[in-house]
């Protein structure tokens, strides 16, 4: 039992009672306030493997390629906050351009496992660590900021034949694309269909009662300056005619298969591709996965 955990819940479901907008506002700073954890080994290698950039000020980004050709890497720890951008940053055809994005507490090169088939086929492959993860700066972050952050990246990488989100991202994918970044695939792994379902699922998990939902939800959208209604993907993207593959395993905890299920309407072509037994994160790892989207990416590409 995680004793922390358990007395944090308590603590929720006490000032929920008796102090409920006390309560909203301390669990809109966690929930807005993402932990960053230490590289694992194989992260270090994927690190080497690519090229790093910054693609402003804040965000840092990273490219894999069959050919790396950058006139000088720059260093992973930013030493300036000056915008970095390489002029050969994009790749020499911009339709071999794809773009990852990584989940909440998560980081670019945790998408890694999806970038060496990716690349042996001969795209040039961008992960951008989001606001307030990896190598980017910022202390707190939200699905909406991942949105504009992949609007960001297509307006100065160009196009990108694919783009390929994971859980938060898969969310962030979306709405971008529901808001107006053009791509050739959309690829959702383990993603929300709607950002109000996100806030609701981590208010149940930490204990706040449904009144203090409500204000905790309100508050987030003051933060952020969208209201979480408008962040919903399965409204934003309806009758989308852009290919759409939909990832998920059957027992997913942190962010059920219905998720995608709800979305699989709102495309005029899109496929739901269920595991088994891979859950949240291990589906970043399954080979059998990566096949899927390597068809799927390279389908009808001459």
């Amino acid at each position: 039992m995680n004793y922390a955990l358990e007395a944090y819940k308590l603590t929720n479901r006490i000032s929920s009672v008796f102090a409920p907008n006390w309560a909203a506002k301390n669990a809109s700073i966690k929930f807005l306030s993402p932990n960053r954890y230490d590289i694992k080994e194989w992260e270090e290698s994927a690190e080497q493997a690519g090229t790093r950039f910054n693609l402003s000020e804040q965000v840092s980004v990273i490219r894999w390629s069959q050919a790396l050709t950058f006139n000088d890497k720059v260093p992973n720890e930013r030493t300036s906050n000056e915008k970095t951008v390489p002029n050969n940053a994009k790749s020499s055809d911009n339709g071999k351009q794809i773009l990852l994005v990584h989940g909440w507490e998560s980081r670019a090169t945790q998408m890694y496992g999806l970038v060496k088939g990716l690349v042996k086929q001969g795209y040039s492959v961008f992960a951008v660590d989001m606001p307030g993860h990896g190598h980017s700066s910022g202390e707190t972050s939200n699905a909406y900021l991942f949105s504009q952050t992949v609007k960001l990246a297509q307006q100065e990488l160009g196009h990108f034949h694919a783009i390929i989100g994971h859980s938060m991202g898969a969310g962030a994918a979306a709405i971008a694309v529901g808001k107006g970044v053009t791509t050739d695939k959309l690829v959702l792994i383990s993603g929300p269909s709607s950002i109000e379902n996100v806030l609701r699922r981590f208010s149940g998990f930490v204990g706040l009662n449904k009144n203090t939902t409500d204000k905790f939800i309100e508050f987030i959208g003051q933060y952020v300056g969208v209201p979480a209604t408008e962040l919903d993907a399965a409204k934003l993207l309806q009758a989308c005619d852009i290919p759409a593959l939909l990832i998920h395993d059957e027992h997913d905890i942190e962010v059920p298969v219905s998720e995608s299920r709800r979305l699989v309407p709102v495309f005029n072509q899109s496929e739901l591709f269920v595991t088994k037994g891979l859950g949240h994160r291990k589906i970043l790892k399954s080979d059998e996965v990566f096949a899927k989207i390597s068809d799927f990416v390279n389908a009808g590409v001459c």
